[in-house]
């Protein structure tokens, strides 16, 4: 009877949720998720332990939550990837551009503690590596059809293209490489343009442009070396 009491009072608001999760994003930047206890929690959103039962019924269900809220910034990044009105090579570059803004965002020390604390978690953030294969892979397809990019198979690009990306969030390739992320990051992205890109007046340098300014953020991580996501 108690449980069905709680239910009944329980705000599923979903502004209100999002809210809080937003608001917990610095928090668990800071320090990870998995050391925070529910009251460290609430303290933080400075809301009582009832109020906080009224949104969630878990520090576990908070923590899913969480990782659905970012799991979908970063599959919003698809807008870039699906605005026919920008260039072609430009909406390739802001779409990868809004994925490295939105996981250098999330931090080095949140990350590691869902690799390692959170293995679940973690993988709900992997799993958007295959959506984004299959999206690559429609989108190379528009190019070839339109006469944007070189004829290639788009399912090997594709494959190819996400794995190496995941391989950049190896600190110890990028060690091997000297780079930071960010750097990594552009330099990939230069290497891909130039190997399918049929326009012989493509300017890498404006749309290297285009995305700084629309992502300034994306700055610290040009200059932050480390990026420690296995220890």
């Amino acid at each position: 009877m108690g449980r069905k009491t709680l239910d009944k009072e329980r705000d599923l608001d979903p502004k209100v949720r999002s809210e809080y999760l937003a608001r917990l994003l610095p928090f668990f930047i800071e320090k990870g998720m998995s050391v925070h206890s529910m009251d460290a929690i609430a303290q933080h959103l400075e809301i009582s332990k009832a109020t906080f039962y009224k949104h969630f019924h878990s520090r576990d269900e908070l923590f899913e939550l969480f990782i659905d809220y970012t799991v979908e910034k970063i599959l919003s990044s698809r807008i870039f990837l699906h605005n026919t009105v920008l260039p072609y090579e430009e909406r390739y570059l802001l779409t990868f551009a809004a994925i490295l803004h939105e996981l250098g965002g999330m931090g080095a020390t949140l990350l590691l503690d869902l690799r390692n604390n959170m293995p679940l978690l973690w993988d709900k953030i992997r799993e958007t590596y295959a959506i984004w294969e299959e999206e690559l892979q429609k989108f190379f397809s528009e190019g070839i059809e339109n006469g944007y990019v070189h004829p290639v198979n788009t399912t090997i690009m594709s494959h190819m293209i996400i794995v190496f990306f995941r391989e950049l969030m190896n600190p110890e390739y990028l060690e091997t490489l000297q780079m930071t992320l960010a750097e990594a990051f552009m330099e990939t992205f230069r290497i891909q343009i130039r190997a399918i890109v049929k326009d012989p007046h493509f300017s890498f340098d404006k749309i290297e442009e285009r995305m700084r300014s629309t992502f300034p953020e994306l700055e610290r991580l040009f200059v932050t070396r480390n990026f420690p996501l296995h220890k």
